[in-house]
């Protein structure tokens, strides 16, 4: 006879558990039940969830979170005015602590915003699934955004989470976005929050490309130092689709970002780039899957990373190629500069190939500064700091080209400038 030991809560577990049981939820989705339940079954992932081989989630959670409230027009308002917009003319949605403020900003023809819940994907991994379990178990606003079919939408949308300062509360918030066949659009995901306030914020969306539609999406983190942020985008694309993705982290204290990409239709092109700067003590985690399903398809994905202080850093990225996805031609590169002893960082790079004729390969770097090129600049009476900073700047500035919009580029430049005045 064999005894089972019950697994005990940590106390991050029990408290996502009391805060569900005290929230108080209006609607009766059976989701938010199964997603719960899924938690409580299975609890936050350790090492020993593949997934989470380098996030061992239930040590790195915070405890005492309860559900956000919605602030008052008042705060939402005041809460989003130290972060001047990265499009000055964008349509912006806004969402504070998780809920949806309609501040009645006219939307660009063919664009429809519907203030609806989307309905949540469902939790079939356990701990595999706490991401999307705890977005399910937790959403309390969203929106479905719609681009017609053949629009070509001149102002990017955008979609801008703001927290207001309450502290040691937990907002979740879900999108589904639906871009219409041969549409052409570009929309900016934006996650503000104040520094020295512990938060959690919970993100999930889901993407889909029409046949034929072009789709520039940047997103920008840039929670505060305190804040956990858990965060899914669920990405598929249809024959001829094309997507430019933009990933910028240079914020939060714990933030697990998770990409999914699928591809359902032939000739369809994604090109991924990103850049996460990592230090204090962070551990910025991004962990991405890309899976061809069907032949002709290409997808390219660049990831520079910088790591200082006492900062971890995780990339995962899977490229998986079905065995019907002939002539796939799908290429990853994560690249590292590591300025400190005391910092780290974990590349995990995967193939997954079942068919025979592809293109495919990955790689990746870690390194420190190069002190040739450190002495050259010094020789020429330029401080250590400086050089140090021009050096880091020159790593990141080749993705940083991959945005397209020269203006939105500049304002991110100018974020990236900003930590780089904090960290190195």
């Amino acid at each position: 006879m064999t005894a089972h030991t019950p697994r005990i809560l940590t106390e991050a577990e029990t408290a996502l558990i009391a805060a569900f049981e005290t929230a108080g939820f209006a609607d009766a989705v059976e989701a938010r039940a199964a997603a719960i339940e899924s938690l409580k079954e299975s609890g936050l992932p350790t090492r020993r969830v593949e997934a989470f081989h380098y996030t061992d989630l239930r040590a790195l959670m915070a405890a005492g979170y309860t559900l956000a409230k919605r602030p008052t027009d008042e705060i939402a308002q005041s809460s989003g005015d130290a972060f001047p917009r990265l499009v000055s003319d964008a349509a912006v949605l806004h969402f504070r602590d998780g809920h949806y403020f309609d501040r009645g900003e006219e939307l660009p023809d063919g664009v429809s915003v519907v203030a609806e819940l989307p309905e949540a994907p469902a939790v079939t991994n356990g701990a595999a699934d706490a991401v999307a379990a705890i977005n399910t178990a937790f959403s309390i606003g969203g929106t479905t955004v719609t681009v017609a079919p053949n629009a070509d939408v001149a102002r990017t949308v955008g979609l801008a989470h703001a927290q207001t300062g309450a502290a040691d509360t937990l907002g979740a918030i879900r999108n589904a976005i639906h871009v219409g066949k041969g549409a052409k659009c570009s929309f900016v995901d934006r996650g503000v929050g104040p520094n020295g306030v512990r938060y959690l914020f919970s993100s999930h969306t889901d993407l889909v490309l029409e046949e034929g539609a072009d789709v520039s999406f940047v997103m920008s983190i840039e929670e505060g130092d305190a804040a956990q942020r858990l965060s899914r985008l669920n990405v598929t694309l249809h024959k001829d689709a094309k997507l430019n993705l933009f990933l910028l982290n240079a914020g939060g204290k714990l933030v697990r970002q998770e990409i999914e990409f699928d591809f359902m239709g032939e000739g369809a092109d994604l090109n991924i780039a990103g850049i996460n700067l990592i230090g204090g003590e962070a551990h910025i985690d991004v962990t991405s899957r890309i899976t061809h399903h069907v032949p002709n398809t290409t997808a390219t994905e660049t990831f520079r990373n910088v790591a200082t202080g006492r900062g971890r850093g995780v990339f995962q990225g899977q490229i998986n190629v079905r065995q019907a996805a002939q002539l796939t031609d799908a290429r990853m590169a994560c690249n590292t500069l590591l300025l400190s002893d005391d910092c780290d960082f974990s590349a995990k790079p995967e193939l997954e190939i079942f068919a025979d004729d592809v293109q495919c390969a990955h790689g990746a770097t870690v390194a420190d500064l190069e002190k040739s090129y450190l002495f050259y600049l010094r020789a020429r009476g330029i401080s250590e700091v400086t050089a140090r900073r021009m050096l880091v700047k020159a790593f990141v500035a080749e993705v940083l080209e991959n945005v397209g919009d020269e203006a939105l580029a500049e304002r991110l430049e100018g974020i990236i400038d900003v930590w780089m005045g904090q960290h190195v």
